[in-house]
């Protein structure tokens, strides 16, 4: 199977299981929600941040590396693996005690939750390395498999969690027996599948991977900051009550940024190879990629901005004060879809440097509109001005994304191949508008019919693509990439 043939099929296949995972991991959010009411469910939001900041130091960009270096090198699969995890042992203590001390001077009262969210922190960066295999091979079959049993048994035990009303730790908990799935499962295939689980301390191997992994754990930590910190401004300034009001618009905004990690997490490999044939090469691929995020985020955007209460109404938690959020949060999406075409090319191009300073731009500017803005909105508003705060961020990182990548690249050629998607989203938009009252699930399937049908009458999806696509997603039986 070719590259491009592989990577649209590869791309369709995560998109697919994602999709289905969010629906059922969206049902775990309301249950959670509706379990642990508006302070439960602040604190959990609160210490998930937390968490995620520290789970950087548990990774320290590893993961990133090691996929794009085996996914070169695949005959040394084994070796860039081994090296990987035997540097994850002394990363593990190290991101323990970050996080003990983060929330030990930053929220002490969320110190009894330090415990199980280190046990997930643990688990899921284990699981996380493990699957990587999946993307550096190609074989997304079995990726597929992990994403279904996690997102089951993340179901059942959230389920249980609520049923015998349990505290926030119990919730956390759930997410650490899912990751755990993962990791077992994981390890299963690889082991079988390419290569023996072994622990490797190739000295050489590992300082190489830690030099060209660094600069990726700064953009991490700077990126995560960027999606979390306003939660624990939020915290600060207004309490847990408004960080619930945030983080239920702010859940739609999480679940569906999947979209675009799931597209370019497939993709990645396949840039990382291209990279290696040139520049002309690679500013095809890109733009490629950049018009496939934009022709998804296009319908995803609309659909938050307009149908905003209906979304917010599905949960059946009484947080009517999220729709204003929502939309705001949503009208960001379109931005977040593109600006990941942006972070996931540099770093396939080795420019994680880059990609580390557009981070950490982003977030001087996004602390800045928090802590600028959240004393400026009425008190009961603080969660909309850090909507805005994102929204006008995302907007600042898509002019510095498209300069970065320009001086790499050359020319970018991004306002013609957005023309098209712009059009279509126009005519979903006025569906969307005119059944915004019919049910949430019809308006979707309409509207999803229609922008597909406006794609191709306004060209934003070429002849080529769409066969590409049909080639791509016959059913046939998955063949392992060459070596």
């Amino acid at each position: 199977m070719s590259l491009a043939r592989r990577t649209v099929r590869n791309t369709a296949l995560l998109f697919a299981a994602r999709s289905l995972s969010k629906v059922l991991v969206f049902a775990t959010v309301v249950v959670t929600q509706r379990s642990l009411g508006a302070t439960g469910y602040g604190q959990f939001a609160a210490i998930v941040v937390f968490s995620n900041i520290a789970s950087i130091f548990a990774d320290l960009g590893l993961q990133v590396v090691f996929v794009r270096e085996a996914s070169r090198h695949l005959s040394d699969l084994g070796s860039f693996l081994g090296a990987t995890l035997a540097a994850k042992l002394p990363l593990a203590a190290l991101s323990g005690v970050i996080l003990l001390v983060s929330v030990w001077l930053l929220a002490p009262d969320l110190l009894s939750l330090v415990g199980p969210v280190f046990a997930l922190l643990v688990v899921t960066s284990a699981a996380n390395l493990l699957r990587s295999t999946f993307y550096a091979t190609g074989e997304m079959r079995y990726e597929v498999v992990a994403i279904g049993g996690e997102t089951v048994v993340l179901l059942a035990f959230t389920v249980l969690a609520a049923v015998f009303k349990l505290g926030v730790a119990a919730f956390v908990w759930a997410y650490t027996a899912s990751y755990a799935f993962t990791a077992v499962y994981a390890a299963v295939i690889t082991q079988r599948r390419w290569t023996p689980l072994r622990l490797s301390w190739n000295w050489a191997l590992l300082r190489k991977l830690l030099r060209s992994g660094l600069p990726f754990a700064l953009a991490f930590v700077l990126s995560t900051i960027y999606f979390r910190i306003d939660v624990v401004i939020l915290k600060s300034l207004r309490g847990d009550a408004q960080v619930a009001y945030y983080n239920a618009a702010y859940k739609f905004l999480d679940g569906l940024s999947f979209i675009p990690q799931a597209a370019m997490n497939a993709v990645f490999p396949a840039l990382a190879v291209i990279h290696l044939r040139g520049r002309d090469p690679m500013r095809d691929a890109y733009t490629r990629a950049y018009r496939l995020l934009a022709a998804l985020g296009m319908p995803v955007a609309v659909g938050c901005v307009i149908l905003a209460p209906q979304i917010i109404h599905i949960t059946r938690v009484p947080f009517e004060q999220s729709i204003p959020s929502l939309r705001i949060l949503g009208a960001s999406l379109l931005l977040i879809f593109v600006n990941n075409s942006f972070i996931f090319a540099l770093g396939a191009m080795d420019k994680q440097l880059t990609f580390a300073l557009l981070a950490g731009l982003s977030i001087v500017v996004n602390v800045t509109l928090n802590l600028v803005m959240i004393p400026h909105f009425a008190y009961a508003d603080g969660y909309l001005a850090a909507s805005w705060a994102t929204l006008i961020t995302e907007v600042f990182l898509f002019v510095c994304g498209y300069i970065a990548l320009a001086r790499y690249l050359g020319h970018m050629p991004w306002l013609r191949p957005a023309i098209p998607i712009a059009l279509s989203g126009a005519v979903v938009a006025g569906v969307a508008w005119v059944l915004r009252d019919r049910n949430v699930l019809l308006v979707v399937v309409v509207a999803a019919v229609v922008y597909v049908g406006a794609l191709a009458a306004t060209g934003g999806v070429s002849r080529g693509e769409w066969k590409l696509a049909r080639e791509s997603l016959r059913i046939g039986r998955p063949r392992a990439p060459e070596s």
